[in-house]
């Protein structure tokens, strides 16, 4: 039996979002928008067959089906766009705090200017309604595809952009068909900048990929990670040193990087303590939302309320911002976690649905 009221907290409670690309966050109505003006063959006529071009059975696959629709991103003004109903999502879902990523190469690589692209994003960010709602940093996501000579590139341009929206840099991709080291020296010269490090590894590729991305581009924080369940070693390194890993259940689940939901491990990460965040990925292409990654958890690993504060928790302290900044925010989600665990009438224990263990 659900427990209405733990729906409600968790529509409710404060949430954060780390692991959100915006090309993966277009809605339909825009897909569709972007591709009648690029005059692309085969344009779907309604905003529901939308989903039908993403077609993938395992990572690679998705890569390749993503670009179909993100590839129609050409100016400024459809970041703008996907930005803002982006934003609008997030806020509606009561997320207080995000870091979502932009593929900034492939706009330079049309002929944008970086400061353009980021002023331009940014804006939105300020708008009346949004900055008083939700707070919003920006990761550059360096594709693997394009090499480690332009992530270095990329890379001194940001820093000498120094903008204060941008917090940090990741890097995305086919972590098999690029693998980490490709791309050491590039991560060791943003850690000389002071740049924080962001890394897909462990989603398709196994624990080594971690580790790779651990040591060799000194990352401060894992997109995924989900394959560090197979070394304990990792694990408990994970554990001591409380390296973020951004959990994404249903994109993971998507791309048959665990055979069944039940055999994802985040349950037992959190068990161990390792710090966990749950995000969503590519909203759209997984047509997921962060508050039904949420849902999804408590009912699957029988989550607790005060694991569900947890988990939002980690995502602050996982932030790529100061101390001081993580404070502020922290104190104010406290406040309201306790004003809805009062408004609500539900106890730190109570779970999502009764866990049945009958044979």
């Amino acid at each position: 039996m659900v427990n209405d009221n733990l729906v409600a907290f968790i529509r409710d409670m404060p949430k954060v979002e780390l692991h959100c690309h915006l090309e993966g966050s277009i809605r339909p109505d825009t897909a569709i928008y972007m591709m009648k003006r690029n005059n692309v063959p085969g344009i779907p006529d309604h905003a529901d067959q939308i989903h039908s071009l993403y077609r993938f059975t395992n990572l690679s696959e998705f890569v390749d089906g993503m670009k179909t629709v993100s590839n129609n991103i050409r100016e400024i003004e459809d970041l703008i766009r996907i930005t803002d109903e982006l934003l609008e999502s997030l806020i509606e879902q009561n997320v207080t705090y995000v870091e979502f990523d932009c593929a900034i190469q492939k706009y330079l690589a049309l002929g944008h200017k970086l400061e353009h692209i980021i002023d331009a994003i940014y804006k939105q960010t300020l708008q009346s309604g949004v900055k008083d709602r939700i707070e919003t940093r920006l990761v550059i996501n360096l594709l693997r595809s394009m090499g480690p000579d332009a992530a270095l590139e990329t890379i001194e341009h940001v820093h000498e952009l120094n903008h204060p929206f941008i917090v940090g840099i990741g890097l995305s991709g086919d972590e098999g068909k690029y693998p980490q080291h490709l791309f050491t020296h590039p991560f060791e010269r943003a850690m000389e900048l002071g740049m924080h490090r962001t890394v897909h590894a462990g989603e398709a590729v196994g624990p080594q990929s971690i580790w790779d991305a651990l040591n060799l581009l000194h990352a401060e924080r894992i997109d995924h990670g989900t394959m560090a369940i197979k070394d304990e070693t990792l694990l408990e390194t994970l554990t001591k040193d409380q390296i973020p890993l951004t959990q994404c259940i249903t994109s993971n689940v998507r791309l048959n990087i665990v055979k069944d939901i039940t055999e994802h491990p985040f349950g037992d990460f959190l068990n161990r303590g390792i710090l966990i965040t749950l995000n969503t990925d590519d909203p759209q292409v997984f047509n997921t939302t962060l508050t039904s990654e949420y849902m999804l958890a408590a009912n699957t690993f029988h989550l607790t309320v005060d694991q569900l504060m947890q988990i939002s928790r980690n995502g602050i302290k996982g932030a790529f911002l100061t101390l001081q900044s993580k404070k502020r925010i922290l104190q104010k989600a406290n406040g309201t976690y306790d004003d809805l665990l009062k408004k609500y009438k539900i106890e730190p224990t109570a779970l999502l649905s009764e866990r049945d263990d009958r044979p």
